[in-house]
């Protein structure tokens, strides 16, 4: 190869003067949106935490100050004198009700409770339990009952 005709290894590039694509007011106007873009964020970012942190606080108050609904169990039933020659006759039944109020700060107020007995959708007996009373926080009452029933048409 001639002296002249070698390939560059490197090539030199020409300085380019630097390109201003906006004029000096748009970057003036810019910074100033750009201010008050920051100010409002501020606010709405206090705003937020603010609401936020009222949110964790009234979700706290709501699980502790929620009611449950009073949990009533029937503990024992029992029917005697079926094995008697009259059956279903005049018999009585006896049964065992508790009823818990498991709120720390809410008391409930029944009005008067009645059980009734179903067989095959007709009611078979039924007889009041306790008239209205006011059931305490935390606390437990318990219900003993017989019912009696003249004979149900089977």
């Amino acid at each position: 190869m001639r002296p002249g005709q070698q390939i560059p290894i490197q090539h030199e590039r020409e300085a380019r003067p630097l390109k201003r694509r906006h004029s000096a007011s748009y970057y003036v106007h810019r910074a100033r949106d750009s201010l008050t873009t920051r100010v409002s964020k501020i606010i709405c970012g206090i705003f937020l935490t603010l609401l936020f942190i009222g949110g964790v606080a009234a979700f706290i108050a709501w699980l502790s100050l929620r009611p449950h609904r009073p949990r009533i169990h029937i503990r024992d039933f029992s029917i005697p004198g079926l094995d008697q020659p009259t059956g279903f006759d005049n018999a009585e039944i006896i049964f065992n009700i508790t009823a818990r109020n498991s709120n720390q700060a809410i008391g409930y107020y029944y009005d008067s409770v009645e059980a009734f007995v179903y067989y095959r959708s007709q009611v078979i007996g039924s007889a009041p339990l306790v008239d209205s009373f006011y059931q305490e926080p935390k606390k437990y009452n318990y219900f003993v009952q017989g019912v009696e029933w003249g004979h149900p048409e089977i």
